[in-house]
């Protein structure tokens, strides 16, 4: 290669270092989504598109083949998207599983539904199973965070045939609150300045994935202003919808808790897995309501025998 070339080159890769630091300023939450498809894409995942029963077309990655004896389907919460997954898409391709990953309604990929019914816990449910028909998946193992684990949850309970290894992580669904609560987590989750944007930060992360720079309080303060979420707190923010339903989930459901978790306490995980026939709970110590982000090596030593695979 000549001096010229080489130094074409370099002046690409500045180039490009450049843009990405300026899209990372601009928009560091939306920064990490674009690596995070990257992962997965890297993984050997593509993009699929599919129909809900409202009409609303949603996006599914797919990383492995769709021939599997049982796929892994995991569900983000709320204010994320399938990227939120894209480390663990990495663990279980190299253990030879495959992992199917939707954005929700109004999330990533998906398209915003058309009313806000779209939005609620009976409609992410649909989408589940929509998503197996598109698929013909006829049975998987499922995995849900924090609002997608009230979904799994909820799924379970309609389609037991369906699911195999059921894990719920910090999920929504054990916990009961009063209207103060519910008022009060909808004013937490709308910050109006940065002081109020760390205390969002506060409440979703024990350990923090990130720095609480202005940039990623501003970031995720942005986010949690999206129409989208908005409308998801509004219709599907009620946090007890699989409390008094535990002894009626998959045997052997494993629940995946932080230690420090802030939105759904651990002794309501303590109390539900009392009730699921042969359930198991393991807390992580030092991790708060996204173990998955906060204690990734943790999560996924805890996740993998858990599904089978190593």
């Amino acid at each position: 290669m000549t001096r010229r070339a080489i130094g074409t080159v370099l002046l690409a890769l500045v180039a490009l270092l450049g843009a990405l630091l300026g899209a990372t300023a601009a928009d560091p939450l939306g920064t990490l989504r674009l690596l995070g498809e990257a992962s997965m894409r890297a993984d050997g995942a593509h993009a699929e598109f599919f129909g809900a029963g409202d009409g609303t077309t949603l996006r599914t990655f797919v990383a492995g083949p769709l021939s599997a004896e049982r796929p892994v389907v995991l569900l983000h919460g709320l204010g994320a998207d399938a990227t939120y997954w894209a480390v663990t898409v990495h663990a279980l391709r190299k253990a030879g599983r495959t992992a199917i990953v939707p954005d929700a309604p109004g999330s990533g990929g998906s398209d915003t539904p058309a009313s806000a019914d779209g939005f609620s816990l009976p409609s992410r449910v649909a989408a589940v199973e929509a998503l197996g028909a598109a698929l013909r998946l006829d049975r998987f193992d499922l995995v849900g965070h924090s609002l997608g684990g009230a979904t799994a949850g909820l799924f379970a309970l309609a389609h037991p045939e369906r699911v195999g290894t059921l894990v719920l992580v910090d999920a929504a669904g054990f916990s009961r609150a009063t209207e103060d609560q519910i008022e009060e987590f909808a004013r937490l989750t709308r910050p109006r300045n940065r002081v109020e944007g760390r205390r969002l930060m506060d409440l979703l992360f024990f350990r923090k994935p990130l720095p609480p720079a202005g940039i990623v309080v501003d970031g995720l303060s942005r986010r949690f202003s999206e129409p989208n979420v908005r409308a998801t707190i509004e219709e599907a923010g009620r946090p007890d919808v699989l409390r008094g339903r535990e002894a009626r989930l998959p045997r052997g459901t494993v629940l995946i808790w932080g230690e420090k978790e802030s939105l759904f306490p651990v002794k309501d995980a303590r109390t539900a897995v009392e009730k699921i026939p042969d359930g198991t709970l393991h807390v992580v110590t030092g991790a708060g309501h996204d173990v998955p982000l906060e204690a990734p090596e943790a999560f996924l030593k805890i996740l993998l025998p858990a599904l089978g695979a190593r």
